[in-house]
Order: C-alpha cells, then structure tokens, then sequence
C-alpha cells in the first residue's frame, strides 16, 4: 500500500471532503467556462451545483468545528457588508416600485444567485490546495481557446443575430464578458508561483478571445483592467485605496456630470453623449426620488416597457441610481473602494491582477447594458468565487519534499 493510500484510509472524511472540493472547483472553473460557450444557459445549472458540491465537502469535513468559521469571516469583510446592506435595501424598495410583480420575481432570482455565490465562496477551504487552485487557469485557457475559434468562425460565417441575442447577448457574447472577468485572477494564480511567462501568455490569448467574442463594451474594459495593472504593479499597496476612491467617485459624481452636460449643452448634445442628457433631464425633475429612488427594476423595465427614453443608459451605475437613489449608489461606491483598499496589501505578486480585474469588472458596470443582465450578475458571481478561491492560494514555487520518514512501496514489500 501507498503511502498516499495509507493516508487516505486513516481519514476517510477528509479524503471524501477534498474530492467532493476539487470536483466543485472543477464544475466551477472547468465545466462553467466551457459550456456555456456552446449553450448560455447552462451557467444557471452549473453554478448552483458546484456550490453544493462545495457545501457537501465542507459538511463531510472532519474539521467539525471550523465548518462555519470561513463564512463567517467572509461576511464580516467591509466590501460584503456593503454588498448586504445594497441588498437589504433593494428588497425595501420594492414596496415603491411601479413594477413590483416583474421587480420580485427578478429579485428572487439576484438574492438566490448571490446566495448560491456566498455558500461556494463561504465554504471553500480556508487554505486552497494547488491542485485546486491550477484548475481556474487551466478552465480559464481552455475556454480562451474555445472561445477564440468560435468567435473567429462566427466572424466568417456572418450569422445573424436574432432580437433576443441582440437583447440579451449571444453565448459568445456572455461568454467574452465572464472570460473578461476571470482572466486577471487565473493570470494571478500563475504569476504569484513564478510562472509569468504563462501569467502573459494566458492574458494574451484571453484577451484575444474576448475580442472575437463580440461582447459589447469589453475593449474599454480590457484597457482598463491593463491600465490598472500597469498602475498598481510593484506599487499595490500605495496605489490601492486611491484606486478605490477614483472607483467611488465615478460613481457617486456620475449624475453630477449629467446634470452638467444636460444644462451646458442641452439639444445641441452630441450623439456618443446623447445617453447623458437624458439622465440630466432625469435628474433634473426626480426631486426627492434622487434620494430612494423609484424602486427595484423601475430602469430596466421602464425602459423596455416605453416609459423611458430610448436613449436612457443601460449602465449599472445608472440602474442604482435610478432604482436605489444616492442611498444605494452611496452603498455601491463604498463597496467598491472597500474592495480596492482590500486587495491592495495582498502578495505583491497577486494585487496587482486582482486590482486589475476589479477595474475591468467597474468599467463593465459603467458602461452597460451587459451588467443589466442576469447572466452578468451570475458571472460577476464566479468572479468573486474566483478572488476568494485564489486569495486562499497555498502558493509554492518549488515541489516540497517527502519526508524521509515516508517509506516507499519497495520497504512496505
């Protein structure tokens, strides 16, 4: 018998524990990124079973006193406060909402998939393993290269697109927007273990890829979340919090610059501006609705329901703003730079990616109408999934070494 073997006999929980962890990683990482490339609706399926996979391992552990400890940690971070209070909020808003049966039913959906992002994110091991951890740029360069020969033979043939795919996005589309995302942390895993030479490769490819895609507004966003790495490289710790005040400031300034161009420039607006206009002249009659907002769901069925300006924006910022008013676009910003300054003092090797990430996942939000949609909510959870998952790394640039005291199956003889 193996040493390994023996070991496994001795603790069959635990062994049981890490199969059920790595083979929901695997889902996660693996099986969620390649899929939906084909079929976009099976991330709904995938994310829900990984998480439980995740749950079940944590369950079996033997390490019966520490089963909640993770979740708990994690709750209490600044960023997911914020994001619990946004949430809390939302649902308070509902009583106000001129779309309550529609904005329910969408919010139901939101708080079970943050749910299902919480339970995996909770109970991941507090140490991940690196056999775990080499499975997100593993999934994460498949799917670069699925991606990128799809959105090549999908830029030859020409298809073309029906009302729905124009509305909610093409597989490749929703693909392109979650490998935009989960690019930086899978080049991260590998640049914080010495492997930069496939950090770089791996960016490349993936940023390829997301180009071919066709997804709507990722090159703004690519350039960004370069823009923060170069930034934030050799410099994480000083650059952090500044970072997330910027990243707060765009936020919570947004319908200040709208106001700005509605009255300075009002009907003789330039088109690629015209969407700011609208949001001034919004801003300008909402009187204390800026404060609460109309409610949940107001923006995004407002607009495709004819109650708003077709030129109104399709961008996250806008929806809180909106939806929320300044208390919930004030929780938003705060969340961001919390998210920032706590990314800043990781490994040196490590913040600068997830920096990165962060500012690509913000222009994403920024510019819309990808973040409106379910599916961007579900993959911006894999993304969070993923930061926790790599934050968790047990890094290693060299192999450890067995313990003389191992002895091998030619002694056991």
């Amino acid at each position: 018998m193996t040493a390994s073997a023996r070991r496994a006999n001795e603790n069959p929980a635990g062994a049981a524990s890490a199969l059920l962890t790595r083979i929901g990683v695997f889902l996660l990482f693996m099986v969620s990124l390649l899929a939906p490339i084909l079929a976009g609706q099976t991330i709904y399926i995938l994310l829900p079973v990984g998480a439980a996979l995740l749950l079940a391992g944590a369950t079996v552990s033997p390490e019966t006193g520490e089963k909640t400890k993770s979740l708990r940690e994690m709750l209490a971070k600044p960023p997911v406060v914020g994001a619990l209070f946004l949430v809390t909020f939302t649902g308070l808003s509902l009583t106000w909402t001129p779309f309550a049966s529609q904005s329910v039913e969408r919010f139901v959906k939101d708080g079970a998939t943050l749910a299902l992002v919480a339970i995996a994110a909770g109970f991941l091991p507090q140490r991940t393993r690196t056999c775990n951890l080499n499975l997100l740029p593993i999934g994460v360069a498949a799917a670069a290269a699925s991606l990128a020969a799809a959105g090549a033979l999908s830029l030859w043939a020409r298809k073309q697109l029906t009302i729905e795919e124009l509305i909610d996005g093409t597989a490749l589309a929703r693909s392109g927007v979650g490998l935009c995302l989960l690019m930086w942390p899978a080049a991260g895993a590998l640049a914080v273990r010495g492997r930069w030479y496939l950090a770089g490769a791996l960016t490349a490819l993936s940023t390829a890829a997301v180009l071919l895609s066709g997804a709507p507004n990722v090159a703004p966003a690519l350039i960004a979340g370069g823009a923060v790495f170069l930034l934030s490289f050799g410099r994480s710790r000083r650059v952090a919090r500044p970072l997330g005040s910027v990243a707060a400031a765009i936020i919570a300034l947004a319908p200040i610059l709208a106001l700005a161009v509605h009255f300075a420039l009002g009907p003789r607006t330039p088109d690629f501006a015209r969407s700011l206009d609208v949001w001034g002249r919004i801003v300008a009659t909402d009187g204390p609705r800026t404060l609460i907002g109309h409610g949940f769901g107001s923006a995004f069925y407002g607009l495709f329901g004819g109650y708003l300006d077709p030129r109104t924006p399709r961008s996250l910022a806008f929806q809180i703003w909106f939806d929320l008013g300044a208390l919930g676009a004030g929780a938003f910003a705060a969340m961001a730079a919390k998210a920032f300054s706590r990314i800043g003092p990781l490994r040196p090797a490590l913040a600068p990616f997830l920096l990165a990430g962060l500012g690509a996942g913000l222009s994403i939000c920024l510019l819309g109408p990808a973040a409106e949609q379910l599916w961007a909510f579900t993959l911006a959870g894999l993304d969070a999934i993923a930061y926790v998952l790599v934050i968790r790394g047990q890094f290693r640039k060299k192999r450890p070494q067995v313990p003389t005291s191992w002895s091998s199956p030619a002694e056991e003889k």
